[in-house]
Order: structure tokens, then sequence, then C-alpha cells
């Protein structure tokens, strides 16, 4: 079920300065303007962070049927993210992913969607389309907590972000979603020990910021071109490379 960490983790990379959206049109507007808060700090310096996931059934909630940390990097449009024995690295001229039980590394155009000039808007679409039926913002102390909820048979019941309302930072998401979504592509289908929803939390904490360090994000560490042909340094010369996108 470890799978379910990277299909998150994913949202997260991509998903740290998109926004829920909702049916009303006042709604949209406070959550959008909550993403954009956080958008600015993300994209404000070089931060890194920690990130710890919790998988457990919608009926159980406190019962923890797996867990798994992860780190984050960012820089501006570049990150390196790094969770059980994978790990990505994003800059404006590829994605790398490194499998490590599989010594594969996979390359791949970066997403073009990631520096587009409104990120905010897909994410907008795509939940709108899903079938939101409210959105509700509540305070405690410095804490925002951003509540959607979805119609009856979407893919998500519910997503809750906490936020810092001081610094903007993320602290928290929580998923109740599909369980079959979650699972491995051989997986027929779900144990039956699983819930049909189950509940996925991230927890973000030990923010840092880094040193500027164009050496992090580098593909070069992990791969050359020779012509139109890419081959792994010294350092990964155990890893198969494949690549994802055409005309690479």
């Amino acid at each position: 079920m470890n799978k379910y960490m990277l299909l998150i983790g994913a949202w997260l990379v991509t998903g740290i300065t998109s926004p829920a959206a909702a049916q009303s049109g006042q709604d949209v507007e406070k959550v959008m303007q909550v993403m954009k808060e956080v958008q600015g700090f993300y994209s404000a310096g070089s931060q890194s962070f920690d990130i710890y996931y919790t998988y457990s059934n919608e009926h159980a909630p406190g019962m923890v049927l797996d867990s798994l940390s992860g780190k984050m990097e960012l820089s501006g449009d570049d990150y390196r993210y790094i969770i059980g024995n994978t790990e990505t690295i994003h800059n404006k001229h590829y994605t790398v992913v490194l499998f490590e039980e599989d010594m594969l590394m996979y390359v791949a155009k970066p997403d073009s969607s990631v520096s587009q000039a409104n990120p905010l808007l897909p994410m907008q679409e795509s939940l709108e389309r899903t079938g939101v039926t409210g959105c509700e913002i509540t305070y405690k102390g410095n804490q925002k907590l951003v509540r959607i909820s979805f119609k009856e048979g979407a893919p998500y019941k519910h997503i809750a972000i906490t936020l810092d309302t001081l610094s903007k930072r993320l602290l928290s998401m929580r998923y109740v979603i599909k369980t079959a979504l979650l699972m491995d592509a051989q997986d027929v289908a779900p144990d039956p020990g699983y819930d049909e929803y189950a509940i996925v939390q991230a927890v973000l904490n030990n923010y840092k910021q880094l040193p500027v360090d164009e050496r992090r994000f580098d593909e070069k560490q992990f791969f050359s071109r020779e012509g139109n042909e890419l081959k792994t340094t010294p350092a990964y010369k155990e890893y198969k490379i494949f690549v994802g996108s055409p005309n690479l």
C-alpha cells in the first residue's frame, strides 16, 4: 500500500501551490486566496521540510496501517523530493525519478504546468468538475483550517488543509479518498481488510531555509548526454535509464 504515499506525495509536490474549489464563487475566491498566500511563501526562497505520512481506514482513524517519512527541498520551480526508496528531482530541463529498489532512472521533460502563468487554474477546474459541495474555513489560534467536501461517489469525500496564518506554511493535509485509487496497478481489488475509503494524512514540519546551491537540482549528478543517448554517471552505473518523453 505504499503507493498511496507516492500518490499523495506527488500531489504535494505539484499541488503545494494549488487550490481547492467550491461551487459557490465566494468560496472559490476564499480558497484561491489562501493558496496564493501559501504559494507566495514557497516561492519566496529556498525551503526544506520533512513530511510524515500515515494511512488508516476511514472507520478506524486511530489505527495506523502504514506510515512513511519523506523530505522535500524547494527553490522556485525546482524541487527535490525523497520518500522511502524513491527520489524525484525536477528542474527547468528534466524531471528525474530514481527507483532504488528497481535500479531504474526515469527521465522526462519537466511538467510545463508547474511554471505556467496561472498554476492555480488547473486544480480549480479539476475539482469543480469532480463536484465540490462545500468549503469551510475556520481558525484556531494562528492556524487556519480549510475543509473541502465532495459529492457522493467522488474520488474524495473530504480534504482538510491546515495552514499557519503567521508564516503561511502548510502544516498538514488530510484526505478521505477511495482506497481503490491507492492500490498498486497489479492489485485487482483492495484487500478485504481495507474500507472503501481511506484516510491519508501528511504532516509537514522541521522547516528550514536552504543555502543556495544549484547543484542540488542538477541532473548532471545522475546522467550525461552523448548525442541523443543518455548515460548514467558512475555513481548510478547500476541503474537503467527509462526515457519518459518523446524527443527528449
